[in-house]
């Protein structure tokens, strides 16, 4: 089969320079041939759901996906744990670290999609919201099944240059992973509202002890659903 590369790109849910990298480096069964990328279907397919990729025809119309009960803030967070220490001297080497911490998955073909994934994103635009705040996520919701919706806190034992929108360098990540948009933007809500308090962010600047960091979370999320 052949498609242009921003074709394939498209059809796997990743942006065409991950793709370049990934043919360039052997971990695709895709060979460039031309203009065009040049694969065996059934390999490729095979390929995308050992990594947790979805292959998607281009032109095909994507399916719905179920929606089970939203989650707060504090039970999203719990789930994806809060580190410390997280060590890196780069973006790259920081969102490394950070999901190498992530407790969630048994393999490490799911933690190299998920890494690959949030480096993609990054490479459209810095997810560094500025106050020393960087939210790394999926350009496109990865579903791993019966792992649900978390956020996982990385507090950096160095701050590091994201290429924020204020310049600062960023000293926590809060690694949003979600199955869904849905589920991303309910919990990307919470957490931006949290980021907008002063007094949050002067919090973190303090780096919290876990019991502590919870239970800031925990206020929050019931001020959220307070009218």
């Amino acid at each position: 089969m052949k498609l242009a590369l921003k074709e394939l790109a498209a059809a796997l849910n990743i942006t065409p320079n991950t793709l370049e990298r990934w043919i360039r480096q052997g971990r695709i069964p895709v060979r460039i041939k031309g203009n065009h990328c040049v694969f065996s279907l059934p390999s490729l397919q095979k390929w995308a759901v050992a990594n947790n990729l979805a292959y998607k025809p281009p032109g095909a119309e994507a399916l719905p996906v179920p929606e089970g009960q939203a989650d707060n803030l504090r039970a999203a967070m719990e789930r994806g744990g809060l580190y410390y220490n997280i060590e890196g001297e780069s973006v790259e080497e920081v969102i490394r670290s950070g999901v190498n911490s992530i407790t969630s998955f048994d393999t490490q073909g799911q933690r190299e999609t998920l890494y690959e994934s949030l480096l993609a994103r990054e490479e459209l635009m810095s997810t560094g919201i500025g106050k020393g705040v960087a939210i790394p996520h999926p350009r496109t919701p990865l579903d791993y099944g019966e792992i649900p919706a978390f956020i996982t806190t990385c507090f950096l034992k160095n701050p590091v240059d994201y290429k924020a929108v204020d310049r600062q360098p960023v000293f926590v990540l809060f690694l949003l992973i979600c199955p869904s948009s849905k589920r991303h933007l309910h919990l990307l809500a919470r957490l931006s509202f949290c980021l907008r308090d002063e007094e949050f962010i002067n919090f973190l600047t303090h780096t919290p002890d876990q019991s502590a960091f919870f239970k800031k979370i925990e206020e929050l999320d019931h001020r959220f659903d307070t009218p």
